[in-house]
């Protein structure tokens, strides 16, 4: 799991590459709360799937459920 946080959000990325995020202040995400979020996940650090699938291409994604 991948965390990061700004002053008004908390976002995480878990392990099957899902996106978690909430307002600090508990009020509902807006549209630009959501995209924001998003651009923050995509610069923290590690690999995503999204970054492995153009290097092999034909990989399947397997859960490990």
């Amino acid at each position: 799991m991948k965390y990061a946080e700004t002053l008004l959000l908390e976002v995480k990325v878990l392990d099957d590459g899902f996106l978690q995020a909430r307002r600090k202040d508990r009020k509902p995400m807006t549209n630009e709360d959501f995209e924001e979020a998003r651009r923050l996940a995509d610069r923290l650090p590690g690999i995503t799937i999204d970054d492995v699938m153009p290097v092999w291409p034909g990989a399947r994604v397997i859960n490990k459920r």
